[in-house]
């Protein structure tokens, strides 16, 4: 079975980089994303040396391993540089006649291991490449550090990568056509589970038909490696001070989406909220900061709030890990039950993500589908400033925009098991009203997502109003054309 899936394109760039000779690759993107599938599956084509940055061992311990690996490599016993100035060096002179690539997986970790690396690779590098036939691929999962390490121009490696690849998630068209279900159940398996590779090569492989299915697989036995991979990973970055980055993802998964609010539920005041989320948000890719869609800049500001980046690290953190206990106590069957009861509550939500990912599908593949081109789209929340009612605070699922052509869309997702009435619609443009952008001079249209359809009166006046209506079946349609 074929399970290295929509990665084609990624692994023809790598390869065809490589071979180029003389190139710094740096291959970089969140846990689970398939960078070290990629790696595997380029080092089968074209072979190469894997050496993983292991920040559990010290600085001469890799060394040391990483000497003893080029050494196997190349036959020789001549290779024993005593630092890493050396050991570059010396890679850049064994490959000097021979085609040579090496791979370093998680290349940020030397951050705290040894940052003399960095300067050592920068030196030689400028010294060597145009002389030797070695490739070098730096990869790495902090995605903040990694773009850091390399694009900050007061750092000794910016400007020396030859390629820069972002290896990203699936959106939810792949993952559905990777998954091979039905609409209904490819929607429910993504509000949990997200976009990452490794979870629907699990789901393929263990033949799941459902996302009920897949929480029981993973859950069901405390064996599991995907149980307590948040917890690892989060233990794995941040040591000692872990217990405060897990009382903050939890508060962010629960809801509290504010810093006041975030703090509310941690030993962190608000006032020294900022270092934390930044790690999180600029480092590490966990959470993301998000402003009305309307809003001019993006600059921290009162109306923002934060949401964890990744469906399955907030499932985790906020139905797994308050049941924690009961699970370390063998209670496997009735967490289960719990996460299983969950999912009607979770994925109202997150259908709302996956609509608004549609909606970039069809704008980028399906042109003929939206009434314009959509050049910013998000969610909006604020004040109702109509009828008398200024201090009620309203959401709309979707807003897309053009501001060339002054239009505005505005969305409902509705994941409920009645069909969407006329009420919803009107709601709809009654909270419109209360947008600020360029109220004077816009065109307005609407669209509306429903998992269960919509009523006869729904679908006449959605003619009559030129109103965009989108059931399962029609999503359906359009991703299989």
């Amino acid at each position: 079975m074929e399970i290295f899936f929509d990665r084609d394109n990624e692994l023809k760039k790598l390869i065809t980089d490589i071979e180029k000779h003389r190139s710094l690759i740096v291959l970089y993107g969140n846990r689970r994303v398939g960078k070290t599938e990629l790696i595997k599956k380029t080092i089968n084509k074209i072979g190469g040396i894997y050496l993983y940055v292991d920040n559990t061992k010290s600085s001469n311990l890799l060394l040391q391993e990483f000497s003893d690996t080029i050494r196997r490599y190349f036959n020789t016993s001549l290779f024993n540089p005593p630092d890493w100035d050396l050991f570059i060096k010396g890679l850049f002179e064994l490959s000097r006649n021979r085609q040579t690539v090496v791979y370093f997986d998680e290349f940020q970790r030397f951050e705290d291991i040894n940052r003399s690396v960095f300067t050592a690779l920068q030196k030689n590098v400028d010294l060597y490449i145009d002389t030797s036939r070695l490739s070098i691929v730096c990869s790495g999962s902090s995605v903040g550090l990694i773009k850091k390490i390399f694009m900050d121009r007061n750092l000794p490696l910016y400007k020396r990568a030859t390629s820069i690849m972002h290896l990203k998630n699936f959106d939810f068209v792949t993952s559905y056509k990777y998954l091979k279900i039905s609409i209904y159940d490819a929607i429910k398996v993504y509000s949990i589970f997200g976009g990452s590779p490794q979870f629907y090569k699990y789901f393929r492989l263990n033949s799941i038909k459902n996302v009920e299915g897949m929480i029981k697989s993973i859950f069901l036995s405390s064996n599991s490696i995907y149980v307590f991979e948040p917890r690892d990973f989060i233990t794995e970055e941040f040591g000692r001070r872990s217990q405060t980055y897990f009382s903050i993802l939890y508060s962010i998964s629960s809801g509290n989406t504010k810093v006041s609010d975030i703090a509310n539920i941690t030993d962190v005041k608000a006032t020294s909220m900022q270092p934390y989320l930044f790690e999180m948000k600029d480092i590490l890719n966990l959470i993301t900061y998000e402003l009305p869609v309307t809003h001019k800049n993006n600059k921290i500001d009162k109306k923002g709030i934060y949401k964890l980046t990744d469906n399955y690290m907030e499932f985790w953190f906020s139905q797994f890990y308050p049941n924690i206990n009961q699970f370390e106590l063998g209670n496997y069957s009735g967490v289960v039950n719990s996460l299983i009861q969950s999912v009607d509550m979770i994925v109202p939500h997150k259908f709302e993500e996956i609509c608004k990912e549609l909606m970039i599908y069809m704008n980028n593949e399906k042109a003929d589908i939206l009434p314009f081109n959509i050049q910013k789209i998000g969610k909006w929340w604020g004040r109702n400033t109509n009828n008398n009612r200024d201090r009620d605070q309203e959401e709309i699922d979707i807003i897309a925009l053009n501001e060339e052509k002054k239009a505005i869309m505005f969305g409902e997702c509705k994941w409920t098991h009645r069909p969407v009435c006329v009420s919803v619609y009107e709601d709809l443009k009654r909270k419109a009203m209360s947008v600020e952008w360029n109220n004077k001079d816009r065109n307005d249209y609407f669209i509306l997502f429903s998992k269960s359809g919509f009523t006869d009166k729904m679908r006449d006046i959605a003619e009559k109003d030129n109103v965009l209506l989108f059931d399962l079946d029609k999503i359906e349609g359009i991703l299989k054309k």
